[in-house]
């Protein structure tokens, strides 16, 4: 008789278990509410090659290259935030042209290894750099992607209050970089500081193509995707 009746209230403990409520903003460690769209798993890794080109005019200019590795190497959850830290290495850079007097003393960058933060708030996507401070989400942050990544959706890269939107979803298309095609991605249009920004963002995949290029001089960058790997 007592064995049946501790069965009945470990039966009826699992079922009480199932049936509580969840709270609302409940997050598994290994998931966040836009995942399909944006892959942030432990493991998932990108692989882009990068060109960077820098110069006081078209006849001074320098241009070099690095391969950088983003992989997300933990997550968690912490109040109503889901938090991935990627690890950032980038290889040495290596030059690939050099015109007229541009000085190469200490113009080309060593091997580095950093951390940054990708921050799910709600419908968007944050990115901090340097170290993860959640007390100062206005400053310290871009803001990357707002959900649905719709076309002619916008919103501003600062998280300042009134902050007038300069990024907008200009069209959607398909795209070709070394780590093949991809289709139905969007192209996020972005000005700010002098500066004209182009991202191609891939549902499912992340981020595959990058470039930024300064007004009147010479100055910018560009990455495209070589490999990845999400889960």
């Amino acid at each position: 008789m007592r064995r049946c009746l501790a069965l009945f209230c470990l039966f009826l403990s699992i079922i009480l278990v199932a049936c509580a409520p969840q709270k609302k903003n409940d997050i598994t460690p290994d998931l966040h509410p836009y995942q399909p769209e944006l892959p942030l798993k432990v493991g998932d890794s990108w692989v882009y090659r990068v060109m960077r080109y820098d110069g006081f005019n078209l006849n001074d200019i320098m241009t070099a290259t690095f391969l950088m590795t983003d992989t997300v190497s933990s997550v968690e959850v912490k109040d109503v935030f889901f938090i991935a830290t990627v690890q950032s290495v980038q290889s040495a850079e290596v030059p690939i042209e050099v015109r007229g007097d541009y000085p190469m003393t200490d113009a080309l960058s060593a091997a580095t290894t950093k951390n940054y933060w990708l921050i799910v708030e709600g419908n968007r996507i944050l990115r901090q750099e340097d170290n993860l401070d959640l007390s100062d989400l206005q400053s310290r942050v871009q803001v990357e992607l707002v959900f649905p990544v719709d076309l002619n959706s916008q919103w501003s890269i600062f998280n300042a209050k009134d902050a007038p939107p300069n990024r907008t979803v200009a069209r959607v298309d398909s795209i070709v970089v070394p780590a093949g095609e991809f289709t139905d991605c969007r192209y996020l249009d972005t000005n700010m500081a002098g500066m004209t920004i182009g991202d191609w963002f891939c549902p499912g995949i992340g981020l595959v193509q990058h470039h930024a290029e300064h007004h009147g001089t010479p100055y910018g960058n560009r990455q495209e995707l070589v490999s990845y790997r999400v889960r």
